[in-house]
This record gives C-alpha cells, structure tokens and sequence, in this order.
C-alpha cells in the first residue's frame, strides 16, 4: 500500500500542500484532479522525493525511496541527435527486450530515426514508453496525453490497464477530464493544497456538474457589474 500522512509543502509563506492524506492499494489507477497552479506537479515532485515537505510517503509501511518509483514529467527532453534505439538501449535489460520492442512497434515508434526528427506526440510517446520499461511499483505520469493524438490516447489505455492488471500504483494528472474518468478507479480533486473531494467511477458523472456549477457562479460574479 501506498500512504501519504500529514504531507505537507510551502514556497516562502504560500502553502502549496495542506496536511493531505491519502492511501492507494496495488492495481489501483488514481487521478489528479485541478486548475492550474492547484499543485498537481508539485505533489508528483514531492513523492519524487524532488522537494523538500513535512509528513510521511510510505511504501509497504517504509519510508518511500526513488527507486520505487518511475516518474515520467510533463515536459520531457531526449539529446536530439541520438536515435530512438539509442534512447530505448539505456532502458532495455534481457528481461524487457522483447517486450520494450513489441511496444514500440505497437506505439509506431520508429527504432531507426533520429531524436530531432520527431514529432511533438512521437516523443511523448517514446518518453512514455521509457518510463513504463522500468519496472516499479509506482508510477507517476504527469500530463502524459498531451501531444498524443486519439489513437494513441486509446493504445495509452491499454498500456494503463496492463500496468493494473501488474498490480502497479500509477497516479495520472491531465488537463482533460475524461481522459481521467475512462481509466481511472479514484479520482481526487486538489484544491488549497489538499484533496477537496475523492470520486469514484459512479460518482465520475458529478465531477463536470459540480465543475460548471463553480464556474457558473464564477461567471455570474465577473459579470454582474
């Protein structure tokens, strides 16, 4: 099991993490939820291990190590003048091998290119298939559909549902809402630093209701002069 207890971060006097709490069993997908400037990529930082905070990370009742965890970023960056099989050799062990290939041929991820001549989504993709190949118990994936288009979005599911069924921890921010609610088995909404709300599939209805219900009465307040 995965435990946060009591976490919490400031920059200077602004508190950016609220004495949150959290727990996520094994085989879990769990979903970050937020404007931006919420946290959402300080809270991946913190469990990381990236940032200075209060509390307790714990894995199977120990203090949580990086080695434990594979994180891939937001924004990802690759020396532009190596080739893909360049990148993928740093990655691939005799245990992987066969199947970093076979997920690189399902990506269309091409072995032979160079770095530079890739396109923004083709780089999303490699980056995302690095980090899936190291094998961790914990995966943090910040914002990995940006870039992606909708076939690879769908093959990103499957990658998820496999990284599940392994009985892997993966939490997963995006900006767009249903990317979220079609993988994930709890959704949390950060907000003031902590998590406001948890949801979970049947409750996944009520997150755009209550979302436009927030941004109604914001609208009704920036318009009512």
């Amino acid at each position: 099991m995965f435990e946060i207890r009591n976490l919490s971060l400031q920059f200077k006097s602004k508190i950016i993490l609220n004495n949150l709490n959290l727990e996520v069993n094994q085989g879990n997908i769990f979903g970050i939820l937020g404007k931006n400037g919420a946290g959402k990529t300080t809270f991946f930082e913190t469990i990381f291990q990236n940032t200075k905070y209060t509390g307790q990370i714990l894995w199977d009742h120990q203090k949580l190590e990086k080695r434990n965890i594979s994180y891939l970023e937001s924004e990802n960056y690759f020396y532009p003048y190596l080739s893909v099989k360049d990148i993928l050799d740093l990655f691939i062990n005799e245990k992987n091998k066969k199947n970093v290939k076979k997920l690189a041929a399902f990506l269309n991820i091409p072995d032979n290119t160079v770095i530079e001549k890739l396109s923004l989504g083709t780089k999303k993709k490699l980056a995302i298939l690095c980090n899936i190949s190291i094998d961790r118990p914990i995966y943090l994936l910040d914002e990995p559909f940006n870039g992606l288009d909708f076939e690879s979005v769908e093959k990103m599911y499957f990658l998820l549902q496999e990284l599940k069924a392994n009985k892997k921890i993966v939490f997963i921010s995006s900006h767009v809402l249903e990317t979220l609610t079609l993988c994930c088995d709890t959704i949390g909404h950060l907000q003031n630093g902590t998590f406001h709300t948890f949801y979970k599939p049947e409750e996944f209805s009520l997150i755009r209701s209550q979302l436009t219900e927030e941004i109604k009465q914001d609208w009704m307040t920036y318009t009512n002069f």
